[in-house]
C-alpha cells in the first residue's frame, strides 16, 4: 500500500515498488488515510511525508506505529529533515524504515529489506549466523543496492544542510563514574569530536565516515553535560547524511546500545540515550584511553 498525496512522490515510490519485485500496491491519500488504515494489515507499507503537516502526521503516525508492532508491517517512510523528531518520536522500530532525501536506489533498497521482512519475518543479522533462505537473499541484494546508492551519493557529494542544534537542556542527571576508573569529563569528549571532525576539514567529507562511534561519543558527552538529544540533533553528530544516519540510529536501538525516551513536555519529540551497557562500554574504553596515555579517537 502507498499512502502519497503529491503525484511525484507517489510515482517515485511505486517505480521503487516494482523495482523491488512489488505491484499492484493500493494508493491512499492523506486525507483518507485515518480512515483506510483502520483494519488493514498490509505487509509493506509505503508513506510519502515530504509535504505533510503537523496535523495530519501526527493523526497518523500512532496508527502506523500500531501497525509495524502489532501488525508486523514493514515501513518504508519518506520525510524531510524538518520531520525527523516529530516522525521518530513514533517511529523507531526495525520494521521502519526512515528515508531522508532518498534517491531511487534508497528507495528500492529499503523496499526490498521490507519485501524480505513481509515474506520471512525479521531479517537477521549476517553475522549472527543461522541458515540461508529467500530472506537472507533478499538482504544481501538489498545492502547491495544500499551500497552502490550510498557509492552514487558520495560521488554527487549531496549533503544535507543542517540546522543549528537548539535542544540540548540540563535536564538529564548522569550516573556516577565507576570508582577506580580514571575520570572522563564533557571537555575530553568534545575535544575528541572536534579532532575528528577537523580531518574532514583537511582532507573533505566522506573519508572518515564512522556514525556509529559518532554517536556514541555525542550521546556520551551530552550525558556528562547532563543534556538530552533529539533524534534531528544525533543525526546531525552523525556526520553523514541524514538518510544514513536514521539507518544507523535505528539499527543501534535494536541492538539495545541506545534508547528512546519521548519528550514528557511534548509527545511530537523524542530524546535519545545510551543504555546502561552502552554507558558503561563508554566509560571503561575512555577511562582506558586516558589511564594508558592515548587520545579518546
Amino acid at each position: 500500500m502507498i499512502l502519497a498525496d503529491d503525484g511525484q512522490a507517489r510515482d517515485a515510490a511505486a517505480s521503487a515498488a516494482r523495482l523491488a519485485g512489488l505491484s499492484a500496491m493500493p494508493e491512499i491519500g492523506w486525507a483518507d488515510a485515518a480512515r483506510e488504515l483502520v483494519g488493514a494489515v498490509p505487509a509493506v507499507l509505503i508513506v510519502e511525508a515530504v509535504g505533510i503537516a503537523d496535523a495530519p502526521l501526527t493523526r497518523v503516525l500512532p496508527m502506523l506505529a500500531t501497525l509495524a508492532a502489532e501488525a508486523a508491517c514493514a515501513i518504508v517512510l519518506t520525510l524531510e529533515a524538518g520531520q525527523i523528531d516529530l516522525v521518530s518520536a513514533f517511529l523507531l522500530d526495525d520494521r521502519v524504515q526512515l528515508l531522508c532525501d532518498p534517491t531511487l536506489a534508497d528507495r528500492a533498497a529499503a523496499l526490498v529489506v521490507a519485501r524480505a521482512a513481509s515474506e520471512g519475518g525479521r531479517l537477521r543479522d549476517p553475522a549472527g549466523g543461522g541458515g540461508g533462505g529467500e530472506a537472507e537473499r533478499l538482504a544481501a541484494l538489498a545492502r547491495e543496492i544500499a551500497r552502490i546508492g550510498a557509492t552514487l551519493a558520495e560521488i554527487a557529494v549531496r549533503r544535507e544542510s543542517a540546522p543549528a542544534v537548539a535542544d540540548r537542556t540540563p535536564d538529564y542527571m548522569p550516573p556516577p563514574p565507576e570508582p577506580g576508573l580514571v575520570p572522563v569529563t564533557a571537555a575530553d569528549i568534545r575535544a575528541a569530536i572536534r579532532a575528528r571532525r577537523s580531518r574532514d576539514v583537511e582532507f573533505g567529507p566522506g573519508w572518515f565516515e564512522d556514525p556509529a562511534w559518532d554517536i556514541l561519543l555525542d550521546l556520551f558527552a551530552a550525558e556528562l553535560e547532563e543534556a538530552q538529544v533529539s533524534v534531528s540533533s544525533l543525526c546531525i553528530a552523525a556526520a553523514v547524511a541524514p538518510i544514513t544516519a536514521l539507518r544507523w540510529i535505528t539499527r543501534m536501538t535494536a541492538a539495545g546500545l541506545l534508547i528512546r525516551r519521548n519528550d514528557a513536555r511534548d509527545r511530537r519529540r523524542a530524546f535519545m540515550h545510551l543504555s546502561a551497557r552502552a554507558r558503561a562500554g563508554m566509560v571503561r574504553h575512555c577511562a582506558a584511553a586516558r589511564q594508558a596515555g592515548a587520545a579518546i579517537a
